[in-house]
């Protein structure tokens, strides 16, 4: 087996939303480095590792975060492939039946039936015309009124007048008016012009799985938490 591991999947995290970090903080200060030095161990036992393929975890997970500190944990995980080539992330929070801590049965198909076609398409060639990865925030930035902030996504997104409540512009929420999305953009207008500076998608403490941003292709969108907007373009 050391030479015939060719990927990791990796679904963890649960214990890094909480204040037991192993300096004495949160976990997620310490997740990107520690997985770094993780998947280097990996590579040393089975050098013959191609992939890595990693998921976000659910909001909240096993009931665990302080005052966003989840909401972190998972802006840290779908970052992660900013240090490798080769780290693929797949999105839980639309999975159904749902698993706050763990999944039953049908959850853990979801799960594989989600996370199948990536190995497929890294391991055994397979093409497909759609995404088969969850939209992931590029950037965020205001239009030249303040009125309004359009997010960049890397595929299309479908937009649901359920989620205005889910976006939160410095930690606070009802600052959504409403949303259109056209493509990889989605603009949400705003109640009020605002100098907001980070925005955030899903706060883990006060959610739903009946309401999250989905792709195109139906997979529920990463969260992420505390993204800088951009100023208007000149």
């Amino acid at each position: 087996l050391t030479h015939g591991v060719r990927a990791v999947l990796w679904h963890q995290g649960e214990n890094d939303q909480g204040a037991d970090g192993p300096t004495g903080g949160y976990g997620y200060e310490t997740y990107r480095q520690l997985f770094i030095d993780l998947a280097g161990a990996w590579k040393r036992d089975f050098p013959n590792v191609r992939h890595y393929y990693e998921f976000q975890i659910w909001p909240r997970a096993c009931a665990m975060g302080v005052n966003g500190s989840d909401n972190r944990l998972r802006e840290v995980q779908r970052r992660l492939p900013t240090a490798f080539s080769n780290l693929s992330v797949m999105s839980t929070l639309g999975i159904d039946p749902p698993g706050g801590c763990h999944y039953p049965a049908a959850g853990y198909a979801e799960i594989a039936r989600l996370i199948t076609p990536l190995v497929e398409r890294d391991f055994y060639g397979r093409k497909s015309a759609a995404p088969v990865t969850p939209p992931n925030l590029l950037r965020a930035a205001y239009t030249a009124a303040r009125d309004a902030v359009v997010l960049e996504f890397d595929q299309p997104v479908r937009w649901d007048a359920a989620l205005a409540g889910e976006f939160y512009l410095d930690g606070e929420t009802g600052k959504v008016a409403s949303g259109a999305a056209a493509g990889n953009r989605l603009t949400l207008t705003l109640t009020a012009p605002t100098a907001a500076r980070q925005i955030t998608y899903l706060d883990g403490r006060a959610w739903s799985p009946a309401r999250v941003l989905r792709g195109a292709t139906g997979i529920a969108a990463l969260t992420f938490c505390d993204v800088p907007i951009l100023p208007p373009k000149p």
